[in-house]
Order: C-alpha cells, then structure tokens, then sequence
C-alpha cells in the first residue's frame, strides 16, 4: 500500500483548509456534550467495579493494607505507598473504609484524566476545524479508547492505577502548548510550577512515570520539536529537569529513608525471564499494545505536525515500555494504562488525519482522471 507523500498531504490539507469552518453546519450542536457525558457514564461505570472490588478485600482481608501502611510491606509496591497512606488518613480522621478513600481517589482521577484529554483534542486544528461527521468520528473513537484502556485496569487491579492516571494526564495537558504564541512570563512560572508539583506528587506513587515522561519532555526539547511545548525551549529543559529531579529524590527518599528494610522477598527485581517462561502472558501484552504500537508508527510516517508534548510523550512511552518489558510481568498491563491514555488523543489525530489524507489524494486521482 503507497501513503500520500507528506507534502501532497500538507496540501491537500491546506486547500480543504479554507473550507473546514463552514463544514458545520451552523445551530447545530458538535459532539462535545454529548461526549463527555458518555466519558462520565465510561469512568463512574470503571469505578464502580473497582469499588466493588476494594469492598471485597476490606471485607475479606480487613488487614491486607496495614502492612504497606506500617512500612511491612513487600516492594515494589511498598515503594508506591502514597495512595495507601492517604487512604489510611481518611481512615483515621474521617472513619471511613480504605475502600472509599480509594474509590475517592479513582473517580477524581480517572475524571480529570478523561476530561483534560479530551479537551486536548478538541484543541487539535485537525479536529476543530473538521467537518461535523469528523468531528463526531474523532469524538466516539476516543470515547472508545478511553473503554477499552480502562478496562484493563481491573486486570491485576491496584489503587495506584487511575490516580497515576490522573496525574500522568495533568503533567501532559501541562506540557501541551495553548496555542502558537509563546506563553507570558507569569504563565510559564505557573506551568512549571504545575508540572513540577505533579511529577512530585506522582512520586509518591509511581516515580517511574514521572522520570520517564518528563525525561521524554527533555529529549524532545533537543530535536526539532523542542518548540512546539508548552514552554520556550530553555525553560522547558529545566522544568523537565527539576521535575526529573524532584520525583527522582522522593523515590530515593522513600527508599532510603521511609523504607530502607524494605525486601523484595521471593519477587525477581527483572522478570523478563520469568515472562517468556509464561507464554499465556503474551495475548494480554499483544492486544493491549496494538493501538499504541499503530500511534507510534503513524506519528513517525506522518511526520505529524510540530506537536512537541505528544513527541515527548511517545519518546517517554518507548522508554517505560522497555522499563515494563524488562521488569514488569508482560500481562499486568495496567502498568502501562497512564501512557496509553494519554496517547489517544494523538491516536484519534491521527486516525482523523490518515482519512483526510487518503480523501485528499483520491480527490487528486479523481482530478488527474479527468483531465
């Protein structure tokens, strides 16, 4: 199969462009409501399941979290003890349940997640200027992703899972530019200052996501697409840095400091062995990865624009998929969900832009034809 050349494609773009607006037909109304109720009805579903879930084991096992509370735990997770101790204070102070604390948590995280990424796509060109039925295509295949994404999370369920969500979601919707014109000054203070805090925060439960997004960010900020973030490009290599640095001292702190007794136990630290002994491990790996696999293709093919956050992004989820290949079981893959769905706004982008492509080159055959 032969794909348009990039310029044949930029220009068939830039003809359609001029026409884009008018697409919609005016009074009526776009997908965006109508979306994001679904995206509500989508992640509150979720969270109801995994409640259910959490209900279960506080039930069962009422003292499964005080060992990970009390610093007894096995690592890694006791490495990822920030959801727990905060659950653990709304035990205390509030006497609730670890289950609503965690549920709490789930449902403000995975919103956030769902609702900032969406907004990211409505703030592609691609897709806000495209025609109405575009528009709703680019709307319903997100939803789509979203399910299908969060799904896996009740797969080796961990109440880690959506607030690491959450915050991998915040950190990207941070680094992804507003519009073309540089920031001002007090907003790139406060840009930093928010990606910073949230890789912070992240730290406390998964410091591997926030080294590696960020550190994505950093490579980024070396190559072409170093301004197309949010940031100019020297504030964006010490922002990404700092948050490298912040969220690297936590988990070194938490390490050394909170845990330093802390064990592996019978838990091989690299499990890439032990994984192609489990060859059932492989389909749940196969089938999560196809669409983020098709992403990274397509974005390399398609050369896609000067978007430099979703160039971060891929580079920093190469990087923590060999990190999760290596030592990671291949079929948790809720491991991989805050990358993931953080990429399906530049899936559906693409998706939009390869039917536009293929329409404008017909359109061009079409023209040839007859002349």
């Amino acid at each position: 199969m032969e794909f348009p050349s990039s310029s044949q494609a930029e220009a068939g773009l830039q003809r359609e462009a001029a026409s884009e607006e008018s697409a919609v037909p005016p009074g009526r109304t776009g997908p965006q409501r109508t979306t994001r109720l679904l995206l509500l009805a989508a992640v509150l579903g979720v969270c109801n399941r995994n409640y259910w879930q959490y209900s279960d084991t506080d039930h069962y096992w009422p003292k499964y979290w005080l060992p990970f509370v009390h610093g007894t735990g096995l690592a890694p997770e006791q490495y990822r003890v920030g959801v727990k101790l905060t659950a653990w204070w709304l035990v205390q102070h509030l006497g609730w349940g670890f289950r609503h604390g965690f549920a709490l948590m789930d449902v403000v995280s995975s919103l956030l997640a769902v609702f900032l990424l969406y907004d990211l796509l409505q703030r592609k060109r691609l897709v806000r200027y495209a025609s109405a039925e575009m528009q709703w295509f680019a709307s319903a295949a997100f939803v789509m992703l979203v399910c299908f994404y969060l799904a896996w999370s009740e797969f080796f369920f961990r109440p880690e899972t959506l607030p690491t969500v959450g915050l991998a979601a915040v950190m990207f919707w941070l680094w992804s530019p507003r519009s073309s014109s540089p920031p001002s000054g007090s907003r790139q203070v406060v840009l930093a200052c928010g990606v910073i805090a949230a890789a912070a925060l992240q730290a406390w439960i998964r410091a591997d996501v926030a080294c590696l997004l960020n550190f994505g960010m950093l490579l980024v900020c070396f190559s072409r697409f170093g301004h197309g973030l949010s940031l100019p490009r020297r504030a964006a290599v010490l922002t990404s840095s700092a948050a490298i640095a912040v969220a690297g001292a936590i988990q070194l702190y938490i390490m050394r400091v909170m845990y330093p007794h802390t064990s592996y136990g019978s838990i091989p630290i690299v499990m890439a062995r032990h994984d192609l002994r489990q060859p059932l491990t492989f389909p749940p790996f196969i089938f999560f990865i196809l669409p983020i696999v098709w992403t990274g293709v397509y974005f390399w093919r398609q050369r896609a624009g000067e978007d430099g956050a979703s160039a971060g992004l891929i580079v920093g989820s190469a990087l923590y998929l060999i990190l999760w290949i290596v030592m990671g079981k291949l079929d948790e893959v809720r491991i991989f969900i805050p990358f993931a769905l953080a990429l399906a706004p530049l899936t559906v982008e693409l998706a939009v832009r390869r039917i536009r492509n293929d329409s404008a080159a017909s359109g061009s055959d079409e023209a040839t034809a007859r002349m």
